[in-house]
């Protein structure tokens, strides 16, 4: 892989990262709200207490003829899930999260198949930038679209954040394809 590739997957990947921060931060495009709880503070608590493994918890999850006899209605009750990730305020991963070098280097990886796609795509720009925002569309349909049913996202939610995944790789394309040119003969 050659220095121009390198740099121009490098600015795509900055060119994400910046999308992402503006569509999530600032134009709230596919951010989930969380709401503080009532009564937070002796919940807060009780959790505290109870759930000391790192994991996730469903409540009311009923696993035994003990705790069917305690819920006989427990089809219709509410499910709540409970992560607990194990850390603090203080101790968050923040960008020490490996998506952030998966942001930096998938463009990398785009840079690379466009400069090795065909001399018909690579001889228009237009035709460079559709390549890379395919390459996005795929990310999305991989990425977004099983996370989100894992999640038991709405589509209302998935639909904001595909295109937000297809905005964020035509806007990468559009840089790597100004810095990666048709081969000379």
């Amino acid at each position: 892989m050659n220095k121009q590739i390198i740099v121009s997957g490098l600015l795509g990947g900055v060119v994400i990262l910046a999308w992402l921060v503006v569509s999530t931060g600032i134009l709230r495009i596919g951010a989930k709200p969380i709401r503080p709880l009532p009564d937070q503070a002796e919940l807060h608590a009780a959790l505290k207490e109870r759930i000391t493994e790192v994991g996730t918890y469903a409540c009311l999850y009923v696993s035994s003829e003990k705790e069917v006899s305690q819920y006989p209605n427990y089809l219709n009750e509410p499910l709540y899930a409970i992560t607990y990730k194990g850390y603090t305020h203080n101790t968050v991963p923040g960008f020490k999260h490996p998506g952030l070098l998966g942001i930096l280097l998938a463009p990398v990886v785009a840079a690379w198949l466009l400069a090795k796609s065909s001399d018909r795509t690579l001889a228009r720009y237009w035709t460079r930038v559709l390549f890379v925002t395919v390459l996005g569309l795929l990310v999305a349909l991989g990425g977004d679209w099983p996370r989100a049913m894992v999640s038991e996202d709405p589509a209302s939610s998935l639909l904001p954040v595909t295109a937000k995944t297809i905005v964020a790789w035509l806007l990468a394309g559009l840089v790597i394809s100004w810095r990666v040119k048709p081969r000379t003969a």
